[in-house]
């Protein structure tokens, strides 16, 4: 198995198509991806905060790890990435979750109060990880996923720490984990996919602002699948053996990402498994579950996804 390390050279900050590619993969091939924590090592026990968001802003943060090069990969396909695994710390850094004012939720001008930046630091490499409240240890599970999957745009260049449906890029989806297929777009030779923003444990929304941030190490493996492919796409998709998902993003607006997911889901119902627009809207109505990944200022991101149960007497194409 291929492995592209941590290492400078193999790290960047934006998504752009003229990044050169650290390594090339085969369809089907495995590959292991090792990342680096969402704050590029900015933090530490000794230097534990950001003073606020602009803070954060000033400094380099969201490294992705890459370009990978898919053989094979043209303008128009759609690259399907399946995630076999994830290691978090792998490297033994310790994981953090940290509150800077500004950001989150509750930033400006919707916070009621203003509390100074803190930060709790945790042991990301077992199955379960401890939080602080209360001056107590709160033991919960693990739950590792990729906060930021990205292929190269077609002409664009953009940060790595923000979405589109072009890229996919910085949803923050805890459904982006082992076993899951994210599809995405293939707009330049290769489709150059780049990863990174390990997270161990998140609500949906992102609601401080912060997940719980680690490095770690990522094995997947890819398929191509080529323009002329009869199955609906439109928007990213992260599909399981349970269902099938769709990504929806609308800055600032999550009404409109809500949207944009459901109903590229019911749309994907109507052409891969043959059922009437206005009948599969009737079923999306009652068994459409939706799940806000990210909601902060400027970035909001929704899953939809219906189970595959509610699919089981049609056939795909």
């Amino acid at each position: 198995m291929k492995l592209l390390t941590r290492d400078r050279e193999n790290v960047h900050f934006l998504i752009d198509r003229g990044n050169p590619p650290k390594i090339s993969i085969k369809p089907g091939e495995k590959l292991a991806v090792q990342t680096i924590r969402a704050d590029d090592m900015y933090l530490s026990r000794e230097n534990p905060v950001f003073r606020d968001h602009d803070h954060v802003m000033e400094v380099r943060s969201n490294p992705v790890t890459g370009p990978i090069y898919v053989e094979g990969a043209k303008p128009g396909d759609r690259l399907a990435v399946k995630i076999e695994d994830i290691r978090l710390g792998d490297c033994g850094n310790e994981g953090y979750y940290t509150y800077v004012p500004g950001q989150g939720l509750f930033a400006n001008p919707f916070y009621p109060e203003c509390y100074p930046p803190q930060t709790e630091w945790c042991d990301v490499r077992g199955d379960t990880l401890t939080l602080r409240m209360g001056n107590r240890d709160i033991p919960v599970e693990t739950e590792p996923f990729i906060g930021t999957i990205s292929v190269a745009m077609k002409e664009d260049v953009t940060a790595s720490y923000w979405s589109s449906k072009e890229m996919l890029g910085n949803v923050d989806c805890h459904h982006i984990k082992k076993g899951s297929t994210i599809v995405m777009p293939v707009n330049v030779e290769g489709a150059l996919l780049s990863l990174g923003d390990l997270h161990a444990k998140q609500c949906a929304g992102e609601l401080l602002g912060c997940a719980v941030e680690c490095d770690g190490e990522v094995t997947l493996s890819v398929e191509i699948i080529p323009w002329d492919d009869p199955s609906y796409f439109d928007w990213p998709q992260v599909n399981t053996p349970r269902f099938i998902g769709s990504l929806g993003y609308k800055d600032n607006n999550i009404e409109q990402a809500i949207r944009h997911a459901v109903y590229d889901i019911i749309k994907r119902v109507e052409n891969d498994y043959h059922v009437p627009f206005m009948d599969a809207y009737m079923v999306a109505g009652q068994c459409v579950n939706i799940e806000i990944c990210q909601m902060l200022p400027g970035a909001c991101a929704v899953l939809a996804t219906l189970d595959r149960q509610v699919l089981a007497p049609f056939s795909c194409k």
